[in-house]
């Protein structure tokens, strides 16, 4: 928890906003969404709240386009932020995959730690970049990304849980199905309502700016799951700032896959670069 001098919440939250990172202007959101400062000087709740009934996107179907090994290696720059989005959720499932359809613990182990690697840096950029942009430019983006960053509170957890388990551990294959299922139900839900409707929104330079400050975010995100930090800036930003380096020098005792089989990652036991 966090206590802060006793100022204005806008003039407290600005001022951490321009000096958290030496990022470009157009990478820090210009409004703040929660993170409100309490008479008493902390921090309030970062607990998001499901939305409401009126607010449930419709389901969508189970139908994904791509095979998920076709996206392993492609890589940026992107020219839309839909585009930067969805290879990571085709990255995501094909690591699950090869998970899911090998016997071999090592191996397990090593798409496991990518898994987690993946998935906790997207989770972060999305809520520092794209749900900003969702509030600030699609009508009733705010009810969307509201949703997003309650599911993505429930994917932490439970992210949590699978990357404390080895391979070996009896719970491994059930926690990463439970995992698994309210992941690509969020990934799906985003494929198909939100991303369209920020597309529709925006300009296609615009697109590619956000898909700019996504990659770069996820650069600087934390690289395991960490629940209790603030999924909202400034505060995600200031947090997790001083997570990650500890998180990156553990990955270097970590082992990963091949640097054939990930693109970016240069070779069997070593961290992402």
């Amino acid at each position: 928890m966090f206590r802060t001098i006793a100022a204005p919440t806008r003039t407290v939250t600005s001022q951490l906003a321009r000096h958290a990172h030496s990022a470009p202007p157009a990478m820090i959101p210009a409004r703040l969404y929660s993170g409100r400062i309490l008479s008493n000087g902390m921090i309030s709740s970062r607990v998001p709240k499901p939305p409401r009934a009126s607010e449930q996107r419709e389901p969508v179907g189970k139908h994904w386009p791509e095979e998920p090994d076709d996206f392993l290696d492609h890589h940026g720059p992107w020219t839309k932020i839909s585009e930067a989005v969805k290879n990571d959720h085709r990255q995501l499932e094909a690591y699950y995959v090869r998970m899911t359809k090998s016997d071999d613990q090592a191996y397990q182990e090593e798409y496991q730690n990518a898994f987690i690697w993946k998935l906790s840096r997207h989770s972060i950029a999305e809520e520092i970049v794209l749900y900003p942009n969702l509030e600030r430019c699609v009508e009733k983006g705010n009810y969307m990304a509201s949703q997003d960053r309650h599911e993505h509170y429930k994917l932490k957890r439970e992210l949590k849980r699978f990357q404390k388990l080895r391979p070996s551990s009896p719970e491994f294959m059930p926690t990463l199905e439970r995992l698994w299922q309210e992941l690509k139900t969020h990934m799906q839900e985003e494929e198909a309502h939100d991303l369209v409707k920020l597309e529709e929104a925006i300009t296609e330079s615009k697109s590619k700016a956000i898909a700019d400050s996504f990659e770069y975010w996820k650069d600087a995100s934390p690289t395991r799951s960490h629940p209790w930090v603030p999924n909202t800036p400034p505060w995600e930003t200031v947090v997790g700032s001083i997570v990650a380096p500890w998180d990156r020098m553990m990955d270097k005792w970590r082992k990963w896959p091949p640097a054939e089989d990930i693109s970016g990652q240069p070779g069997a036991r070593s961290p992402p670069m």
